[in-house]
């Protein structure tokens, strides 16, 4: 009886990581660093989905975002988030892509786009001054893995929940559950 039980959790996470990893998944580089992020299934960030590949000049302001004025105006549904988090990418008015490296709370009104998966080290690489960000579309939910068999390329971990897992090597996984996604289409369920 717990074999089929257990059989059933893990294909039931499967199924959600397979859904998840068909989510518009991008990747933010900053220099040699690159850090993964999902956009907002919404008008807006479809619209800036399909203007990817985009390299930005982005300007410093506040000491917490950096931001660059498109030539083209997206649909915007702006609101007060009230909270901005590092890792936020949103947009100001209708043409002002803005990438936040620090939380905070603000008054001011955005349209979501997306965010930064894990934002450790962001305000990093980001750096204090003007900075060129580049935005591209991925196929992979997590970036800068190590693959347990270096013939194929990890493009996500999920643990036993659907999360995705971002670290830079599967060793450094902590003991656990994971499903591994390569980027061939195979799957693979590993226990550390």
């Amino acid at each position: 009886m717990k074999k089929p039980f257990v059989l059933s959790i893990i294909l039931s996470v499967f199924a959600m990581a397979q859904s998840m990893a068909s989510e518009m998944n991008i990747n933010v580089t900053i220099g040699s660093t690159t850090f993964a992020a999902t956009i907002e299934d919404s008008e807006t960030g479809r619209a800036f989905y399909d203007m990817l590949p985009l390299t930005l000049n982005m300007s410093e302001l506040n000491g917490n975002e950096k931001y660059c004025y498109l030539d083209t105006s997206l649909p915007t549904a702006s609101y007060r988030p009230g909270t901005i988090n590092a890792g936020d990418i949103m947009l100001y008015g209708s043409s002002c892509v803005v990438l936040f490296y620090e939380t905070f709370n603000s008054g001011y009104s955005y349209t979501r786009i997306g965010a930064v998966v894990n934002p450790d080290g962001l305000a990093q690489a980001l750096g204090s001054g003007n900075v060129t960000v580049k935005f591209e579309a991925s196929s992979s939910a997590v970036t800068g893995i190590s693959s347990i068999d270096d013939a194929k390329a990890v493009t996500a971990i999920y643990d036993l929940n659907g999360n995705i897992i971002q670290h830079t090597a599967v060793e450094q996984l902590p003991r656990g559950i994971y499903i591994i996604k390569y980027k061939n289409g195979e799957s693979k369920k590993i226990i550390k």
